[in-house]
């Protein structure tokens, strides 16, 4: 096929303008006849052609066709051109991420935790159904219209490495291994890093043996040169980040993030930091300025008043809505109905005094109903309005169990089967602390007992076993609200938040 002379794709997918090749084929910009609207069609070209090959192509295409993510680049058909197969996807009308870092060089670094997380949730729910992208570079994530990053040029063939991606290609990869989803989140890591510095960590051009012009050859299992952390290079890169980054890049696999959507936790924790309830609302101003959202202050910039078309982002207590002439009324009534309750009050209390004082007898303090995991005790100390730091709650007689968070929780434990299972909230608890260990904001030691109590906890939930399972649970929650108590644990980040949003049923 060629620019000059498009053909129809299973009698239905008109092919207008080539907009991408590779050695397995070619991507076009092409017309749905049928549902009248521009589709991408990715068609397998001449290395397709055993039948053998062709087979595991149409395969995998099946398997990218199920995965279906507001981040990854939908896939509307699947079939075969003259036995050779392909793909019909929606078509993108944004830039790539090499496209936009060539234009604009260093990206925000608000705006990267952005896109980077938009990417590795993509990632994430392509590796949860099994399908490994294999080829991940700037240019394997492209807007939308709409603005949402989505990943897309799924490899075809996972087996052997891309040619020409020596700069984004796992230690692993290059040493002749199949591709794994830890080898596409390296990658992801040194695009990320690119981003941020506006150079990739490791820099040169493959050579002829596999490695890379000026580096040790990445087959013959030697390391390249250690990266500098983008700080070393953009003075204003958090530290977080950078642990993050580098630990995306490391040369194990072991070492690297567990998934995707650790990654994405850990880029929000950096990001978006609990919001003070005291800030004024976040515009268009500050979202566009990373230092704003950071939390910085600029002169001339920080006490700016917000430009025309940018959107305020406030609570929902902060937004008090104007009183209509029916709720005045009604406001005014019960005015006028507390007072002569007052009045009524202080005449009866009047009363009373001038009769003989009995004796008054303490009522008893209300006994909580035994359960098997109470999390607040009675208390001789008078309640205070003051939220002390540190823990809030107990198993028993000075045993902390949840960190201390201002926000209402997302749902109590017992009450009801969190959303997808026991297995699923167990799947995001360890995805928040491997997020909340790779930001260096846990003991690695005190994550390792709390992952194991996790694997403990799941095998008691498959089992039916609910009451021992979150007995397994409790002791997570203690073990960390004493992590916290000794600094082994940072206060905020993912972990924290994740156990705030997860409370203990209470005594």
């Amino acid at each position: 096929m060629s620019d000059a002379a498009p053909s129809l794709v299973a009698d239905r997918y008109r092919l207008d303008e080539r907009i991408g090749s590779g050695p397995m084929g070619e991507v076009w910009r092409g017309y749905d006849t049928r549902a009248d609207w521009v589709v991408a069609v990715k068609v397998l070209g001449a290395r397709a052609a055993g039948a053998a090959t062709r087979e595991v192509l149409r395969q995998h295409a099946q398997a990218v066709a199920k995965v279906i993510h507001p981040n990854v680049a939908m896939v509307l058909d699947v079939g075969d051109q003259d036995g050779a197969p392909f793909l019909v996807m929606e078509y993108l009308t944004g830039l790539g991420l090499g496209e936009e870092l060539a234009a604009r060089g260093p990206l925000k670094i608000v705006e990267v935790c952005d896109l980077i997380g938009q990417a590795a949730a993509g990632l994430d729910a392509a590796h949860r159904a099994g399908v490994v992208h294999g080829q991940v570079d700037p240019d394997s994530f492209r807007r939308a219209g709409s603005g949402v990053l989505k990943v897309v040029g799924f490899g075809m063939d996972d087996r052997e490495p891309p040619s020409g991606g020596g700069r984004y290609l796992a230690p692993e990869r290059a040493a002749g291994q199949e591709a794994q989803a830890s080898g596409d989140l390296y990658a992801l890591g040194c695009v990320c890093y690119e981003l941020l510095c506006g150079r990739p960590p490791f820099e040169g051009t493959p050579s002829a043996s596999g490695g890379e012009a000026g580096t040790p050859d990445g087959a013959s299992g030697v390391r390249r040169a250690e990266p500098v952390p983008p700080s070393a290079i953009r003075g204003e890169v958090p530290a977080e980040l950078d642990r993050l980054v580098l630990a995306m890049i490391a040369e194990e696999p072991s070492k690297r993030p567990a998934s995707g959507e650790a990654i994405r936790r850990a880029l929000a924790a950096i990001a978006r930091p609990r919001a003070n309830p005291a800030a004024p609302p976040v515009t268009g101003v500050s979202l566009r300025d990373g230092g704003l959202a950071a939390g910085a202050t600029r002169p001339g910039v920080a006490g700016a008043s917000p430009r025309a078309g940018d959107t305020a982002i406030y609570q929902a207590g902060d937004l008090e809505p104007e009183p209509s002439p029916n709720r005045k009324l009604f406001l005014q009534l019960g005015a006028a109905v507390a007072i002569i309750v007052v009045v009524t009050v202080g005449m009866v209390v009047w009363a009373g005094a001038r009769e003989d004082p009995v004796a008054s007898t303490p009522t008893p303090a209300a006994v909580p109903t035994t359960q098997s995991f109470p999390t607040e005790l009675p208390t001789s100390e008078p309640p205070t309005s003051e939220p002390s730091p540190g823990l809030v709650a107990t198993l028993g007689p000075g045993e902390p169990t949840v960190l201390r968070g201002t926000a209402p929780p997302k749902a109590t434990l017992g009450d009801s089967i969190p959303p997808g299972g026991w297995g699923k909230w167990l799947e995001e608890f360890d995805e928040a602390l491997t997020a909340q260990q790779t930001l260096g904001g846990i003991n690695p030691e005190v994550a390792g007992k709390a992952r194991e109590k996790l694997r403990k906890a799941a095998k008691k939930f498959d089992h039916g076993q609910i009451d021992p399972g979150l007995s397994q649970v409790a002791g997570v929650y203690r073990d960390l609200a004493s992590a916290q108590e000794k600094g082994d644990l940072e206060p905020s980040g993912p972990l924290p938040e994740f156990v705030r949003e997860w409370r203990l049923p209470r005594g």
